[in-house]
């Protein structure tokens, strides 16, 4: 059983064992106790050393044996040999939580996964939770605790708290965080994670009122719907803020789909992290410009996507407005109206659109009332106030009280302008050195806003399933043949174009006078998935003539077998929609470009399924997919609504049967207000 309050043991202990302790000023386990002593800790403190001298003036115990029970901490520092043993020896003596700084298991060889699987079962069966091996220990602020082997960590208190797999990177948050004076609540080098992981410390420091800001560092979660589910609930309350580790192309070259190989590994875990109302970041560069925007106590978030840029400084205006977009933000144009009353205050050749020049002609009195004109409007939810060499603290303080007026946030570009960036500072508004870090930043203030609350997906509407087609789901493996899979999927309601099959040429042209042509000849070939790939097909076939010639080719290429004919939809965009099961965070749903050209493009947005309305919705405005269905350089646009439909069915069809592994609908046509999916592959674990 795990005892309530564990994790008060971890960060606010009233003991601490430390296993390992070495004479030599050299040794790790010597700088450990030396850091526990001088960061000031309160409590008892009860070194262990075979020899039973004291060491930095304090007696030792010569061996865990020694040591009294009930001890909250211990932190291990032993030779990898020697952990389980002494672990073993901890939860004898009833020690609540056990920090293993030492090296040499899961992230070695065999050996020392077999090592870790056994400290695992030791915890699970007395009690006492684990963190590590492999990490770099625990720091507290507020617990007076450094349990780490770093030195001279920063003593500013604050509210931000850190989580790391890695002890090297978490060093590198926390040296940052002390340059840029923000204070350090907690800090935990969590490494192999053989006991407590990611979402424990989630749920712990959403709870704790000591923390405003959770940062992480991960590599890789073990229990994805936990994990998105902590977080969620730790996202309701304050920010979290994420980079993830490892873009890895190891999961695409399994794939046995266009959706396997476009839905890799970090992909899906970008999606969990928007499922959980995390800000997730690309790099590092980002990821601290995020905590830095994120920590300021009673911050105020976006209520919106738009944006305003207001700068003095014309040209780096421009390239903050080409990142907002890029970046799915909106940089709305400004009403006449409202053009019209910034004329009355600005130079008469100050650019009024959005973004907005106020130009250094400015009058210094009047930017303060020009901003609040800018930020009075609806549409726009905060600003990035842009400067670039012009010191001018009115613009400063104008932005600053305009902001304060609209209850709106603002992050600020501030070079060369010492003044201007000191007010800023003063006023707690982050300054960043280039504009595409300021708008980055910006970014993560609107990705933090929970207010909105969680979508939730509508209620599925039971399919009237077949027996056959149920219990093929239940018993089949690997990709069903195209007919079967055309039945499940318009069993949930998935639209396909008109079709038919024929396993002669006489009946090939008798399939093709019912509908009219043109057609498409496909040829059903057992383990052809994709028919493109294997020249199994052949398009725009307009007369009776050319197809007799394709069934001739095609029959001499790969042999007699059915073909299928299908009418011919279009024109109309092709899109790729799809689902995989990730062995992490389960059933994924995907929407991409598609055609030939799915997997080339890479054109694709992601959602956990089950999808909420809006989850759909969002998925067809991103990306070139977005840009074709609007209507693109004179295309005709499309009616985003059947395509809705059709993702939530996937996401109905994944949810309902956990067998299925992959899913392609590829492509799916889409014209006017019609949807058709034209070829399926529905693969089934093995």
């Amino acid at each position: 059983m795990r005892r309530a309050g564990d994790l008060d043991s971890l960060f606010r202990p009233r003991s601490v064992a430390v296993l390992g302790v070495s004479r030599n000023p050299a040794k790790l386990g010597h700088r450990l106790l030396k850091n526990v002593l001088d960061y000031g800790f309160a409590g008892s403190v009860f070194p262990v050393n075979p020899s039973g001298e004291p060491i930095l003036g304090l007696p030792t115990v010569a061996s865990g044996t020694d040591l009294p029970s009930d001890i909250d901490l211990a932190l291990v520092s032993l030779p990898g040999p020697e952990v389980l043993p002494a672990v073993r020896l901890l939860a004898a003596r009833r020690v609540r939580v056990a920090v293993i700084l030492s090296s040499g298991f899961g992230e070695v060889d065999a050996e020392g996964r077999v090592l870790q699987a056994e400290l695992r079962a030791t915890a699970s069966e007395s009690g006492m939770r684990l963190v590590g091996p492999n990490c770099m220990g625990v720091y507290s602020n507020p617990g007076r605790l450094n349990g780490t082997y770093f030195l001279d960590l920063p003593r500013t208190a604050g509210g931000i708290s850190v989580v790391s797999q890695s002890g090297a990177y978490g060093g590198l948050i926390i040296r940052h965080l002390g340059s840029l004076g923000l204070g350090l609540s907690k800090f935990l080098s969590i490494g192999n994670q053989v006991d407590l992981e990611v979402a424990d410390l989630l749920g712990y420091l959403a709870e704790d009122p000591e923390t405003t800001l959770i940062a992480a560092f991960i590599e890789s979660v073990r229990d994805g719907k936990r994990f998105v589910e902590t977080a969620r609930r730790a996202t309701d309350r304050k920010p979290v803020v994420v980079l993830k580790a490892g873009r890895t192309e190891a999961g695409r070259r399994a794939a046995g789909s266009h959706t396997g190989a476009l839905a890799g590994t970090f992909e899906v875990y970008q999606a969990a992290f928007r499922r959980a109302g995390i800000v997730a970041c690309g790099e590092t560069e980002e990821f601290f410009d995020a905590i830095q925007c994120l920590a300021k106590p009673r911050r105020s978030f976006p209520t919106g996507r738009g944006v305003a840029i207001v700068t003095v400084s014309g040209g780096p205006s421009v390239i903050a407005a080409d990142a907002a977009e890029a970046l799915g933000l909106s940089v709305p144009a400004l009403a006449s109206a409202v053009r019209q009353r910034l004329g009355k205050l600005l130079p008469s050749f100050a650019a009024m659109g959005n973004p907005v020049d106020l130009t250094p002609q400015v009058a210094p009195a009047k930017i303060a009332e020009g901003v609040r004109v800018v930020l009075s409007q609806d549409e726009i939810a905060g600003a990035v106030a842009i400067n670039v060499g012009l010191d001018l603290p009115e613009f400063a303080d104008g932005m600053i009280q305009a902001s304060r007026s609209a209850d709106k946030p603002i992050v600020a570009c501030a070079v060369d302008v010492p003044g201007v960036a000191e007010k800023f500072h003063a006023a707690g508004i982050p300054v960043y050195p280039t504009p595409e870090r300021a708008v980055r930043a910006y970014r993560a203030l609107a990705l933090a806003n929970r207010e909105a609350g969680t979508l939730k997906p509508p209620p599925p509407v039971p399919p009237r399933f077949p027996n056959a087609l149920r219990r093929l789901l239940e018993t089949g493996r690997g990709p069903l043949p195209y007919a079967f899979a055309r039945r499940i999927l318009r069993t949930y309601g998935i639209p396909f174009c008109r079709e038919g099959h024929a396993t002669s040429a006489r009946e090939t042209l008798k399939v093709a006078k019912q509908f009219g042509y043109p057609v498409v000849l496909k040829a059903e070939r057992p383990g052809v998935m994709h028919k493109t790939e294997a020249h199994a097909v052949r398009v725009d076939i307009r007369t009776p003539r050319e197809l007799r010639v394709a069934h001739r080719e095609m029959t001499t290429r790969l042999g007699t077998g059915p073909f299928l004919i299908q009418q011919q939809v279009g024109p109309g965009v092709e899109l790729l929609v799809g689902g995989k099961r990730d062995p992490t965070f389960g059933p994924v749903v995907v929407c991409g470009t598609g055609g030939i050209l799915a997997d080339a493009l890479g054109d694709v947005s992601l959602r956990l399924a089950p999808l909420a309305l809006e989850d759909a919705r969002e998925m067809l405005k991103e990306g070139l997919k977005g840009r074709l269905l609007r209507g693109f350089r004179g295309m005709p646009p499309c009616d985003p609504e059947p395509l809705v439909k059709i993702l939530l069915a996937v996401s109905h069809l994944l949810t309902d049967h956990p067998r299925i592994r992959d899913l392609d609908l590829n492509p799916v046509i889409v014209a006017g207000t019609r949807a058709l999916a034209v070829d399926a592959l529905l693969i089934l674990e093995s």
